[in-house]
Formats: structure tokens, C-alpha cells, sequence
């Protein structure tokens, strides 16, 4: 069989859109599958600029496939993107992308191997709103009978007995970790939908640092644990960042270095500066995380043991909020020796105004 047909038949069966363009974004190649999704015929696409057609711009950076090619000068690669049906209806695409190069590394041109994902996305988006909208409406409820609960052991509905106080704590002590549950997993909802962005504004870490040690002291008394705070003299700990979602990352790391450290241990927060950068260390005599756990910690709904009363989100929060900084959270664990959490902040953000 000659071996043009042998090309066509493989193209135009595959259940992929199928889109081949040359170095300047001119379609070349147009397959079956591409013209169910994009609504556009194989005689309407080819010797055309791909460019205009999906993307609507002459820009080649608006196309993943030349973007790619031209900054990053690499093989194949897996990403989601959006295009334009000939209706005007914007489609999400999970597409792969090949750039071809000749052997003097210059662009040639490209292939796009695409299928329509748009219903997908939808689907978890609509999921995700369920479980958001679930979520909160279980949270109010929640304050609701802590707020009772707290009445009944002020005594304002009668004395209560000391059976019943320790009933009504054991109550409310879930209730407030169903509470911390619950907004962890709003926190985490709107992460992932990106409805956070930082407010930044001139933050002093180590003023917070202090705060946050003295909400932690109680607890750490219990156990009998010190806490020592390390800031060099005269070191200036101001960063630009939004102060509100900053403590909750020192927040996160201290009441994990207090929980995880046993009686009569010993926590050291320290402040470094490095560069532009103003660096956080929280250091316990913990237990310490193995080995096989430490690559997943800061993922989503991940908890080293199964007896963890945690949300597994408290982690993946607290990176998902120093990356939105342009800083970096990572973790040091020798076995048996604790565990050092690292943050870094940049001291600047890039045009980042500042109110008093």
C-alpha cells in the first residue's frame, strides 16, 4: 500500500484532533477527529494561520504549541489549553504538543494531538462548588451549637455537674475540630479555584512570630515544651505580603511543631536573612517524619498517620500560600532528631504597594 494512504488512513482514524502546522503557524494538516471538535473543515483550516483561526491573535505567544517552542526548546509536552469553535464557543482542551526542530535545533514547525475536555471540566467544576457549598452550610450549624454548648457551661441554663461539664467539653471539643475541619476544606476550595490572591501590604514576621508563640504557650506549657524565638539584633523583619494569610502559615507550623514534639522538648523559631529573601525556620525535638513520607507532605489530604485527627490540608495550604509569594516552604527531618520547616519570603514584591 503506498504510503501516503497509509499516512492518511492513521491520521484521520486517530480519535484525536490531529492539527500539523509549519514554523510560522500555517496549518498544514487537519484530521477528522480536529474538525468534529473545532467545527471547522479540513478545507477552511489548511494554508491559513492557525494563530487567527483558534487563538484569534497574529501573536505567536498565543499559541501553547509556538510559546513552548520558542521558550523552552523542548520535546513533547502534556498540557490543558482553551480554543475558539467556529460558533464562538470556547472549548478546554487537554492537549500534547510536539514541536519539530531540524538538526541545527531551528523550529520547523509542530503537531497538536487534541480531544474536547470542556464537559470534564465542568463537571469537577460543579463538583467542587457542591462540596464548597456543602461545606459552608455545615459550618454555620457548627458555630451555632458550639455557641449553645459554650452557654450550658457558663451555667446560664442551670448548674452543670461535673459529669455533664466533662460531656459537654468532650462535645465541644469535636465540634471545634469539625469547625477546623471544615475551614480547612473551604480554604483549600478556594485555593484551588484560584480566588486567592494575595493583598500584599508591609508584614512584620517577627512581631507575628511573638503573637503566634503566645497563642501556642498554653499548650506548650501543658507538655512542658520551650519555646525560643531567634531574631538576629537589629535584623528588620518587615515583607511585603498579606499579613492574614502569612499567619496562617506561622500559625500551621507552630501548632504542628507543638503537637509533634514530645513532654519536655524544645522548639526554636529563627529569622535569617538571605539576599532578598527573609528566611523562617521552625525547629522541634519532634518525632520527625521518615524518609518514605517526606516527598508528599505538602500534598493535599496527605497525613503520615492514620490516626491523624487533621484535615491533611494544613500543609498544602501553607505552600499553596508562600508560592503565591514567590517564596519557597520545604522540610528537614534526620530520622530520630525532629524537624526543621523552612520558609522563605521575598522581602519585595514586583510593583507591591504598600499601606501603612
Amino acid at each position: 500500500m503506498d504510503k501516503g494512504k497509509i499516512y492518511e488512513m492513521i491520521i484521520n482514524n486517530l480519535p484525536h484532533g490531529f492539527s500539523l502546522v509549519d514554523k510560522d503557524g500555517i496549518v498544514t494538516e487537519f484530521n477528522r477527529s480536529a474538525e468534529k471538535i473545532t467545527g471547522y473543515r479540513r478545507s477552511e483550516v489548511i494554508g491559513k494561520s492557525h494563530l487567527e483561526i483558534f487563538h484569534g491573535s497574529s501573536d505567536k505567544s498565543s499559541c501553547p504549541l509556538m510559546q513552548y517552542a520558542l521558550k523552552k526548546k523542548k520535546g513533547a509536552d502534556f498540557i490543558e489549553s482553551t480554543l475558539t469553535r467556529k460558533t464562538g464557543e470556547t472549548l478546554y482542551l487537554s492537549v500534547t504538543i510536539f514541536p519539530i526542530y531540524d538538526d541545527d535545533g531551528s523550529f520547523l514547525g509542530g503537531v497538536e494531538l487534541f480531544r474536547d475536555i470542556t464537559s470534564q471540566k465542568k463537571e469537577e467544576r460543579e463538583h467542587k462548588n457542591i462540596l464548597s457549598m456543602f461545606a459552608h452550610d455545615m459550618k454555620n450549624p457548627v458555630v451555632i451549637a458550639r455557641g449553645f454548648l459554650a452557654r450550658l457551661l457558663s451555667d446560664k441554663a442551670g448548674k452543670v455537674n461535673a459529669t455533664q461539664r466533662e460531656y459537654c467539653e468532650t462535645v465541644d471539643g469535636e465540634l471545634k475540630r469539625l469547625h477546623e475541619l471544615i475551614s480547612d476544606f473551604l480554604q483549600f476550595s478556594r485555593f484551588e479555584a484560584k480566588e486567592y490572591i494575595p493583598a500584599f501590604s508591609l508584614f512584620n514576621l517577627g512581631k507575628a512570630l511573638l503573637e503566634h508563640i503566645e497563642s501556642v504557650r498554653i499548650e506548650a506549657d501543658k507538655k512542658n515544651i520551650s519555646i525560643e524565638l531567634d531574631i538576629p539584633s537589629g535584623l528588620a523583619t518587615e515583607v511585603s505580603a498579606d499579613g492574614s494569610m502569612v499567619c496562617r502559615v506561622l500559625s500551621n507550623l507552630l501548632d504542628n511543631a507543638v503537637k509533634y514534639t514530645n513532654p519536655g522538648g524544645a522548639i526554636t523559631i529563627a529569622i535569617a536573612d538571605k539576599d532578598d529573601q527573609l528566611i523562617v525556620s521552625v525547629k522541634d525535638t519532634g518525632v520527625g517524619i521518615s524518609s518514605e513520607h517526606l516527598p508528599f507532605i505538602f500534598d493535599a489530604f496527605y497525613r503520615v498517620g492514620k490516626d491523624s485527627k487533621g484535615s491533611g490540608l494544613g500543609l498544602f495550604i501553607a505552600k499553596t500560600i508562600v508560592e503565591a509569594h514567590g517564596g519557597t516552604i520545604w522540610v528537614e527531618s534526620p530520622p530520630a532528631k525532629g524537624s526543621v520547616f523552612s520558609v522563605s519570603l521575598p522581602k519585595k514584591q514586583p510593583e507591591a504597594t504598600h499601606s501603612s
